[in-house]
C-alpha cells in the first residue's frame, strides 16, 4: 500500500482550532536534521510538529525539486542553478549532509522530489510549500491537485504572481514580506480581498506594531525564522498565529530541562545554535560522547578566531547549580588561546569579545581555560562595553590530548571554578551580578578542543 493511501490526510484547516501559536519546522527543522530531506521531515513528524515548511523549484522539464538555495552547491553534490536541473539530474544527485550539516551524517541522502514529499509527509502533517522560482506556484498547485492534497498545504511565495494559481484553486496562500512594509498600492485589505489570508513577517526587521497591525486587519501572521527563546519572548504573541523555526522544539521550551549533554548521539540536539558569524559551523562530534570546535590556525580568522555554540538544552539554569565537564585541548595557536564556557542571562547569541570591544556580547560570565593553564573569569554586559576580569588563577599548562575536568559552582553570592588533579586549581569570585535564567555556551578561541560529560546538578 502506498504512503498516500494510508490513514487520514492532514488538514491545514485543522490548525485553526489548534492553540496559538502553531509551530512550523523550517525546512523540516534544519538545526536538528539536514534541511529539506525526507529524514528531516520524518524527524519533525516523529517529534509532533504542527506543520513543516519546505522549498520547491520548478525544473525546465516540468518537475519540482525540493531545495532551498538558488544553486545546488551548498547542500548537494550537484552544481549550478537549482532551477536549471532536470528531474533525472536531481534523482542522480545526493544531499551530502556529512560535508555541511554534521560529519557523522551520510553523504548519500536522496534529494526529494515534491511528489515524494506530498505522498509521504502531507498525509501526516500539513505543509507550507515555499515556491521559489517563476512557474513553481502553478506547478505546485497542479501536483497538489493530482495527489488530492489541496486541504493539506499552504502555498507561500515572495510575490503574488506565484500565489495566483493557488488562490484560483481555493488553496490557502501566504505572502512573505520582510519588514511589514507592503509594496506601493498594496494593503492588508487588498491581500485579504484577493484571497491571501496569511502573511509571513520577519520579526528581526518588522516592528511589533506592524505585526499587530497586520493581525488587527484580519491576516493570520506567521513569523520567521525564530530560533532563540529570548527572541520568541519578545514577540507580540497575541498577534502571532504561527512561528516558523529551525528548532521549534527548543524554542517552545517543551518538556523539562536536560541535566546532561546528548553528545553520545553524535548529532545535533535541541538548542545547539551557533553564532551568525560562524557561517553555520557548529563544530564536530567524536566518539564516544565528544563535541568539538576548531578555530586553530586561520579557521574563523574573520571572527577573531572565535566560534561558540549554545547548549540550550541545559537551560535555563537555576540560581544555584554545579556544572561539571571534561575537556581536551587538541591544538592551540598560543599560550593565551582558550577553550571557554560562557554563562549568559537568556539564550541570545554570544560572541566572544573578551579581548576586544565589538561583537554581540550578552550579559553574564565567561570562563576561559587558556593553553597556559590560566583560568580567567570575566563578567560581561550588553553591547560593546569591555568585559571585566573578576577572577584568575594560574594552574599548570594544559597537555595537548590530555583530558581536563572542570567544575563550575554558582551560588547566590559566588562563582567557584576548579580544575581537578592539579595545584593550584581553584578560583573563587565574589560576584552576584547575574543569577537565574542563564544558558551555557561552549566556545573556542584559536584552539581545537572538545568537550564531554557535561552534567548539571
Amino acid at each position: 500500500m502506498s504512503p498516500e493511501s494510508t490513514g487520514p490526510i492532514a488538514s491545514w484547516a485543522d490548525l485553526d482550532t489548534a492553540p496559538a501559536p502553531r509551530w512550523i519546522a523550517h525546512r523540516g527543522g534544519r538545526w536538528m536534521g539536514p534541511e529539506n530531506t525526507l529524514e528531516a521531515y520524518r524527524m519533525a513528524v516523529e517529534l509532533g510538529i504542527d506543520a513543516i515548511e519546505i522549498d520547491v523549484y520548478r525544473l525546465p522539464d516540468g518537475g519540482l525539486v525540493v531545495m532551498h538555495d538558488s544553486t545546488a552547491t551548498r547542500t548537494s553534490n550537484l552544481t549550478g542553478p537549482t532551477g536549471n536541473l532536470t528531474t533525472p539530474a536531481a534523482l542522480r544527485g545526493r544531499v551530502d549532509a556529512g560535508n555541511w550539516f554534521c560529519s557523522t551524517w551520510p553523504n548519500d541522502l536522496r534529494i526529494p522530489l515534491f511528489a515524494e514529499v506530498l505522498a509521504e509527509i502531507s498525509g501526516q502533517v500539513p505543509l507550507v510549500v515555499h515556491c521559489n522560482n517563476i512557474g513553481s506556484g502553478a506547478a505546485a498547485v497542479e501536483a497538489v491537485q493530482r495527489h488530492e492534497r489541496a486541504g493539506a498545504v499552504l502555498i507561500m511565495a515572495w510575490n503574488e504572481a506565484e500565489l495566483t494559481p493557488a488562490r484560483a484553486a481555493g488553496i490557502p496562500t501566504i505572502l512573505l514580506d520582510e519588514d511589514g512594509t507592503l509594496p506601493a498600492g498594496q494593503t492588508y485589505a487588498g491581500l485579504l480581498a484577493a484571497g491571501t489570508q496569511y502573511i509571513g513577517l520577519n520579526p528581526a526587521k518588522t516592528p511589533p506594531a506592524a505585526i499587530e497591525a497586520a493581525a488587527a486587519a484580519g491576516l493570520r501572521v506567521i513569523v520567521y525564522t525564530v530560533n532563540r527563546r529570548s527572541d520568541y519572548a519578545a514577540l507580540p504573541l497575541a498577534s502571532v498565529w504561527a512561528v516558523i523555526s529551525d528548532d521549534p522544539w527548543y524554542v517552545r521550551a517543551a518538556g523539562p530541562m536536560r541535566t546532561r549533554d546528548a553528545f553520545a548521539a553524535q548529532t545535533w540536539f535541541h538548542g545547539m545554535l551557533g553564532i551568525v558569524s560562524g557561517r553555520d559551523d557548529r563544530g564536530f562530534f567524536q566518539p564516544v560522547g565528544w563535541h568539538g570546535l576548531d578555530t586553530s590556525g586561520s579557521l574563523h580568522a574573520d571572527n577573531g578566531g572565535y566560534l561558540g555554540v549554545l547548549q540550550g538544552y541545559l537551560g535555563p539554569l537555576p540560581e544555584s547549580f554545579t556544572l561539571d565537564f571534561d575537556c581536551v585541548l587538541e591544538a592551540a595557536d598560543s599560550s593565551g588561546a582558550s577553550l571557554q564556557l560562557a554563562l549568559t542571562v537568556g539564550d541570545g547569541e554570544y560572541d566572544d569579545d573578551v579581548d576586544t570591544t565589538g561583537g554581540s556580547r550578552q550579559p553574564g560570565y565567561n570562563i576561559l581555560l587558556r593553553s597556559s593553564g590560566v583560568i580567567d573569569v570575566y563578567r560581561t554586559s550588553y553591547g560593546t562595553a569591555p568585559a571585566v576580569k573578576v577572577g584568575s588563577v594560574a594552574t599548570p599548562a594544559l597537555t595537548p590530548g590530555a583530558t581536563t575536568h572542570l567544575k563550575v559552582q554558582m551560588t547566590p553570592a559566588t562563582i567557584c571554578v576548579s580544575r581537578a588533579g592539579v595545584t593550584p586549581n581553584t578560583v573563587t569570585v565574589n560576584d552576584s551580578t547575574y543569577r537565574g535564567g542563564m544558558y551555557p555556551h561552549l566556545g573556542a578561541r584559536d584552539v581545537r578542543a572538545r568537550w564531554g560529560n557535561l552534567i548539571v546538578t
